[in-house]
């Protein structure tokens, strides 16, 4: 049994690396006939035919017409039909919900938002009755978005297929469940059923740092790859997504990649973390405008500061913001070795927040990594930088649609 799951499971990844070759060279190229599509791909006459019969059949490519005739049979040409479906997209913020409806050639065809109201700072500051209002009222907002972005679809004829939900928690997958997200103020929410319960369309739900590597693996900056490593760091705190072997890891308990909770020296090793670990006790908001308070480094009017308002305050010429941004970069660089010791991976990409400071972020680190490691990873910024989370949820709903993920727009 286990063999013939491996082997199906062979086929079927060959049979959509194969799908992807045929709708990149039509996406790239227009309208090709069968005999074309072969010779550019390289793939053989029968798979091109049972291929492209399947895609038609899903109403991923179509009939454009005839090749002009040379006396003989002329032959059909295909294209591909991207621009008329459609997946949603949320990410879950601590402060509102972002939303997508992305047609399968990459192209974002409508967006809204919705805002949950001020920030909960410091965490775990309301009784359990508030507590309980709050997180109702923010599933119903969720819930509000959820609705119109299918209803949106369906009035621009062009019915939505998948949803995929990005959050900032460890969720269970594939139910889609999560104990607790502290930045949102939520325990026990099973995010996935509720959703489920509205629609009969394929749902994803996970974590917003396998979102952003799925995202990049298949649409951003690690494409061809088969391992990376992402860092997603925003302004509540910060994760990782993993590709290894071309598929994302989760873990035993789908807590791969939590890497708010490494310890960082010895000193660790004394105290007990509940809703961060070490390392985003060291460098999450929370703590860094505790350690700015200290230091003298100016609090902004919403009453916290994360790694990139400090990073700004740096470059402002604040001597004590420009050390804390020393002693960020320093334990950003350690966590990422760590990572890299582990997994090696071809790729390490930098998403959140800190993306408009990686021309000065990503070659500090790889500068405090040089003759520490093995070997110093090629370090980029998030593709789609702002939408990078989003996107990736949209790719992995993409996903569920008979198994195919769609293409990367220009």
């Amino acid at each position: 049994m286990s063999n013939h799951r491996k082997s199906t499971a062979t086929t079927s990844t060959l049979a959509r690396v194969n799908q992807t070759a045929i709708l990149e060279e039509l996406r790239k190229s227009g309208a090709m006939s069968r005999q074309q599509l072969g010779a550019s791909t390289g793939l053989s006459p029968a798979t091109i035919n049972r291929l492209t019969a399947t895609l038609i059949e899903q109403g991923i490519i179509v009939p454009a017409g005839q090749e002009p005739s040379t006396g003989g049979r002329p032959s059909v040409l295909l294209r591909y039909a991207g621009g008329s479906r459609l997946v949603a997209a949320l990410q879950l913020h601590p402060n509102k919900a972002s939303g997508i409806l992305v047609d399968f050639d990459g192209t974002v065809v409508f967006r809204r938002e919705v805002d949950f109201g001020p920030r909960l700072f410091p965490l775990g500051t309301l009784d359990a009755a508030e507590g309980d209002r709050n997180q109702r009222g923010r599933l119903e907002k969720i819930v509000q978005l959820f609705d119109s972005l299918i209803l949106t679809a369906e009035t621009m004829g062009t019915p939505c297929l998948a949803v995929g939900v990005a959050v900032p928690g460890v969720v269970k997958y594939p139910e889609g469940s999560f104990e607790r997200i502290p930045e949102l103020g939520w325990t026990e929410v099973p995010l996935g059923r509720l959703l489920r319960e509205r629609t009969t369309l394929p749902i994803v739900v996970d974590n917003d740092a396998n979102a952003l590597a799925f995202g990049e693996l298949h649409r951003g900056a690690g494409r061809g790859l088969t391992s990376l490593v992402a860092l997603l760091f925003l302004e509540s705190g910060l994760g990782a997504g993993i590709i290894t072997n071309g598929e994302l890891h989760r873990g035993a308990r789908a807590g791969a990649g939590e890497i708010g909770y490494l310890l960082m020296e010895r000193s660790s090793l004394e105290r007990s973390y509940s809703e961060s670990g070490d390392l985003e006790d060291r460098i999450g908001p929370i703590a860094l405008t505790k350690r700015a308070r200290e230091r003298g480094i100016p609090i902004p009017e919403k009453g916290v500061l994360n790694a990139e308002d400090i990073f700004e305050l740096a470059g402002g010429g604040n001597a004590a913001a420009r050390e804390l941004a020393d002693e960020i970069l320093d334990m950003m660089a350690i966590a990422i070795a760590a990572m890299v010791i582990i997994l090696d991976p071809e790729l390490v990409v930098v998403g959140g927040s800190l993306v408009g400071r990686a021309n000065t972020v990503i070659p500090a680190i790889q500068q405090r990594l040089t003759g520490r490691i093995i070997h110093v990873p090629r370090v980029e910024v998030a593709t789609r930088r702002d939408d990078a989370v989003l996107l990736g949820a949209a790719e992995l709903a993409a996903a569920e649609v008979n198994g195919f993920a769609y293409i990367a727009g220009r």
